[in-house]
């Protein structure tokens, strides 16, 4: 009798405890849906990018906020670095860039290039210009001097609405921009002074237009006086300029032009260079807007370079300083002297002329050239690729 009894109760309060587990239905909807075949769709969580590490360096806008560009200070090690950005309109860049006019309403974009910034870092196929450092004086480096300049213009252009991009020695591959600025400082005997501006060897309209706007303010705004005749063969054959040649280089259309600000083992020349940056920046900036302000941005012909064959001597000529005869005579030439021409004035080519392995930059007459039927033996001449 006793034993049936205590069945029943063990079965009495396992049936109590089971009933006990099981939690009610407000409790079963809290833990969420119920399980079926399809699972309810759910909106897709945005993707949330991680911020970037606080920078050492504060960060200036350009006036693009879709381009951010990081402003190093004067005289500083760090340069800015072109963020990639595939969304903003530029002009298509193909093996042979052709121009794609720029819309009325797009703010114009210029490059500034710090020069010999970081030049230990240019690409393998420059890797020759790694060790050019350039100028030098008293432990002052002429890329802290450029960069202390270029920030300056920098800030000049945003103020008037330009979109800026500063760029070290190495600079993107075919880069696209409205004009294409590389500060530089120049180097040599103490009693050496003055500024210079040069254009690549074969100049767009463009380029020319830009190289006379900033001529014009440059002198004026700093006084230094203008180095007549210092423009050298390493100015126009900047490797920067040479999109022929090498992937990291300007576009073929984008209007182009060194600036060698002044003699930083000059002086005279430091107490405007090294002391007061502000007036080379002024000097760049004002001609740079200037030619902004001239020019007709849907022009996509001003663009293009300017496209001669390689020509030779057809008799023995005179090299002269000018486009004219009376001028200073450079050197004197044999027939079938290569002629590389990359500018036109009447009846005078302005060329680099190669006679042996020697060559000479300047003026030679029309008529003293000529295409050759069969071309003497050797690769066709090419403009040296320079970091001055």
């Amino acid at each position: 009798m006793m034993r049936p009894l205590l069945g029943l109760i063990v079965l009495h309060l396992l049936f109590v405890n089971a009933c006990a587990a099981i939690p009610d239905a407000q409790s079963v909807e809290d833990t969420g849906p119920p399980i079926t075949a399809t699972p309810p769709v759910t909106a897709t969580p945005p993707v949330t990018v991680a911020p970037s590490p606080a920078p050492t360096q504060s960060f200036l806008p350009t006036a693009s906020p879709a381009r951010v560009v990081q402003a190093a200070p004067p005289i500083s090690d760090v340069v800015v670095e072109m963020l990639p950005q595939p969304s903003l309109p530029t002009a298509t860049v193909s093996a042979i860039p052709t121009p794609t006019p720029r819309s009325p309403d797009m703010p114009p974009r210029v490059g500034l290039q710090i020069g010999h910034l970081r030049s230990r870092e240019l690409p393998d196929e420059l890797a020759h210009l790694r060790a050019s450092t350039g100028a030098v004086w008293n432990g002052l480096t002429e890329a802290q001097v450029n960069e202390a300049i270029a920030v300056q213009v920098r800030e000049l252009l945003i103020a008037a609405g330009v979109e800026v991009d500063l760029l070290p020695a190495t600079v993107p591959p075919g880069y696209d921009a409205d004009a294409f600025i590389a500060i530089h400082a120049d180097g040599g005997a103490p009693s050496a002074r003055g500024w210079k501006i040069a254009t690549p060897w074969r100049a767009s309209a463009a380029s020319q237009m830009l190289m006379a706007a900033v001529a014009a303010t440059y002198g004026a705004i700093t006084g230094l006086p203008e180095d007549r005749n210092g423009v050298t063969i390493n100015m126009r054959g900047y490797y920067a300029f040479n999109y022929r040649r090498h992937t990291h280089a300007i576009a073929r259309t984008t209007p182009a032009i060194i600036v060698e600000t002044g003699f930083l083992t000059n002086a005279a020349d430091r107490e405007v260079i090294v002391s007061r940056p502000d007036l080379a920046a002024r000097g760049i900036a004002e001609g740079v807007l200037n030619y902004l302000r001239q020019r007709d941005p849907t022009d996509g012909a001003a663009l293009l370079p300017p496209e001669w064959p390689i020509l030779y001597t057809t008799t023995a000529a005179t090299v002269y300083a000018g486009p004219a005869d009376t001028t200073r005579v450079i050197a004197r030439v044999p027939a079938d002297s290569r002629v590389f021409v990359f500018n036109q004035q009447g009846d005078w080519y302005e060329a680099m002329i190669r006679a042996g392995d020697k060559r000479y930059q300047g003026w030679i007459r029309v008529d003293q050239t000529g295409v050759a039927t069969t071309s003497p033996a050797g690769p066709a001449a090419e403009p040296p690729v320079t970091n001055p």
